[in-house]
């Protein structure tokens, strides 16, 4: 129990970061971020498996919604999914592997890609932008970019600063 305590209070610090530091290694006109709340939440699948990360990825999302005054559940909805599908990558063979390499880093990037696909075609749903334009304007610029910030926690992992 004390292990899922460290994970939430990990995520809610991650959510902290989010929504007041981050706007700070914001590139582009559009102002695209890391998503570090999603890294966070992807350790913790891989560590935890599907239920856990699924049920995470809510909670933190709506966390997230409640505090942004947005669509509320949208974004609960999208780390729920990046959170179910991190934990597919749950294997008690390879949980250290996965947390351990380079293969963290691609894993972050396909649950940011499913993250972002799901957040940003319902937000931008009734907008004159294509999916083409959200595709090559958001979703694969914010997923490229929380893939590269997710360089950091791998090296903190491997040094076992970040909890385990």
């Amino acid at each position: 129990m004390a292990e899922y305590i460290k994970y939430a209070v990990l995520l809610l610090v991650l959510a902290i970061v989010q929504k007041t530091l981050i706007w700070l290694i914001a590139v582009t006109s559009y102002d695209i971020t890391p998503d570090v709340v999603l890294i966070g939440l992807v350790y913790v699948g891989i560590r935890k498996g599907k239920i856990a990360g699924s049920v995470s990825g809510f909670l933190i999302g709506f966390i997230i919604d409640f505090f942004s005054f947005s669509f509320l559940g949208l974004m609960a909805l999208s780390k729920a999914s990046a959170g179910f599908l991190a934990g597919f990558f749950n294997n008690e063979n390879k949980v250290e592997r996965n947390t351990r390499s380079y293969t963290f880093i691609i894993i972050v990037f396909f649950c940011s890609l499913v993250n972002n696909i799901l957040y940003f075609l319902f937000y931008f749903q009734g907008t004159l932008l294509s999916f083409g334009d959200v595709l090559l304007r958001y979703i694969i610029p914010t997923a490229v970019y929380t893939a590269v910030i997710s360089i950091v926690p791998l090296f903190l992992i491997r040094k076992k600063v970040i909890i385990r």
